[in-house]
């Protein structure tokens, strides 16, 4: 215990001791309900960013939309009027178009494909351009669930796709992947999902199982299947203007707790998917559907080519050669 005071003293006394100019208060915003894995891991590292400044720098967590989408929320952060975001790997469709590949849906068997991927050289090379276009820096992407389908009618197959009126995030690589299925595909904010599922304004929908849980779509929605399409990726993005202009302490800190909580989020989704599964087809009165997926590849082969030419076919095979 002396230690640990000891310990937190000299901490306290570092940053007292730091620059002036350090920040020492920075907003966070996302879309997701506070109660979901993402609001989780928000507040998980702002907690981790005040313990390890022993309370110098504080971070609000702004949930649930308050400040718009994902899209309005890096625009904040582009401008400014947020210093941090945390959102899912669908922004590279429109932020970093060249590397779009990499969100593909049914491109990763794995969270473990995915992730090497994204904290690899391909994700190094998708920050390096974040950053000269658009003055956003990734601090390190995290696994929060492997999607899955929902709907008010059983899906059995590939082919019974075909017709299906659901909501898709609107990002290029995912409507163009859907497509080659059939679906009949709407954008829906993600703020607005729940109203669109109840009206029937959709009747489907896909998100990681935790995020159905705590966005509460089991009570709009009948039938659960694991198409597992996508395992999911979000990132703590800073701006770059005010990561660069951070006392060297502060921003090691706010790197350092992105690093760690990134971790934490990991294990925590790995553990939530089978059990936020069992959940939803229990205490949540929905129905698993066992869908065949067979077919899938072939039809979306050539989706690549279409989207970014000869250079989306060598992203795609760059991606397939990941070591994981």
């Amino acid at each position: 215990m002396l230690i640990r005071s000891l310990t937190s003293l000299a901490v306290a006394l570092i940053f007292a001791a730091g620059a002036a100019n350090a920040q020492t208060s920075l907003r966070l915003a996302h879309q997701f309900a506070p109660d979901s894995l993402p609001g989780k891991s928000a507040q998980h590292f702002a907690d981790a960013v005040a313990a390890k400044t022993a309370n110098a720098v504080k971070v609000t967590v702004l949930p649930g939309g308050a400040l718009g989408d994902e899209r309005a929320n890096l625009q904040q952060l582009g401008a400014g009027t947020i210093d941090l975001a945390l959102t899912g790997d669908l922004v590279i469709s429109y932020m970093a178009r060249p590397y779009m590949i990499v969100s593909m849906p049914f491109i990763y068997k794995t969270p473990e494909h995915s992730l090497a991927v994204f904290n690899g050289e391909i994700g190094k090379e998708v920050n390096s351009l974040l950053v000269k276009e658009h003055k956003v820096r990734a601090l390190g992407w995290q696994y929060v669930g492997t999607r899955v389908l929902t709907a008010n009618t059983p899906v059995r197959s590939v082919a019974e796709l075909k017709g299906l009126k659901f909501r898709l995030a609107p990002a290029e690589m995912w409507v163009k992947t859907w497509e080659k299925t059939g679906t009949n595909i709407a954008s829906v904010a993600f703020t607005e999902l729940y109203l669109a599922l109840q009206t029937g304004t959709v009747s489907g929908q896909e998100n990681p199982p935790n995020f159905i849980r705590a966005q509460k779509f089991n009570e709009v929605q009948k039938y659960v299947m694991k198409t597992n399409h996508v395992p999911q990726m979000q990132a703590f993005f800073v701006s770059e203007q005010r990561y660069a202009a951070m006392d060297p302490k502060v921003r090691d800190a706010v790197a350092a707790a992105a690093t760690e909580t990134i971790a934490w989020t990991t294990a925590q989704a790995r553990a939530a998917q089978d059990s936020d599964l069992a959940w939803l087809t229990s205490a949540g009165k929905m129905q698993m559907v066992e869908i065949d997926m067979t077919g899938i590849d072939e039809l979306i082969a050539k989706v690549p080519e279409e989207v970014l030419g000869a250079d989306g076919r060598k992203l795609y095979d760059r991606i397939k050669a990941t070591k994981y």
